[in-house]
């Protein structure tokens, strides 16, 4: 083996001046550089990323303690107006349903004040979530007893407040009987 030839592991003669060699590595060592700048970017947008999400949990966390609500067994009707979102933005929102009542704030969004639900806010909704209704009902309506089809109606949304959001206590006087199917 000549000074410019070297042996590799496998055994095979190569011909390289130590000019060439540093060549290569320059251009190994430029490939690789652009390969990592390159990626800086993603990187950089990755840890942004990470750090909106981490100030969103934060905030989330902050507006589950905020709109907290101890469960008790019963409510009184009479004591869920004051949760209905009017005189707290951050507080609880409760409404009662099926004769359950339910923290619904992780939805202020639809029962929040000046919102499409708001009417269910504050007080038992059950007969106006049965008849699809977003509007008080006339002592006549009252008077009816809910149909089949309303109480299946009713059944649905019961299952989608149950999976949703906490149950935080039982509606004082409420007849499981009305919404029987």
């Amino acid at each position: 083996i000549t000074r410019n030839q070297f042996r590799s592991r496998s055994g095979i003669i190569c011909h390289a001046t130590p000019e060439v060699v540093a060549a290569g590595a320059v251009v190994v060592a430029g490939g690789a550089a652009i390969l990592w700048a390159s990626g800086s970017e993603e990187r950089a947008k990755r840890a942004q990323y990470a750090e909106w999400e981490a100030r969103d949990e934060e905030e989330r966390l902050e507006r589950a303690r905020l709109a907290y609500m101890e469960p008790r067994e019963t409510w009184k009707e009479s004591e869920l107006s004051e949760f209905d979102g009017t005189q707290d933005e951050n507080g609880p929102l409760l409404f009662s349903a099926g004769g359950r009542v339910f923290n619904v704030w992780k939805g202020r969004h639809f029962y929040g004040p000046g919102c499409e639900y708001h009417i269910f806010a504050g007080r038992d909704a059950t007969r106006l979530l049965a008849k699809s209704q977003l509007e008080e009902e006339t002592d006549e309506e009252r008077a009816l007893p809910l149909n089949i089809g309303q109480r299946a109606a009713l059944e649905g949304w019961l299952w989608t407040f149950k999976n949703k959001y906490e149950i935080v206590g039982h509606l004082e006087g409420y007849n499981p009987k009305d919404i029987e199917m």
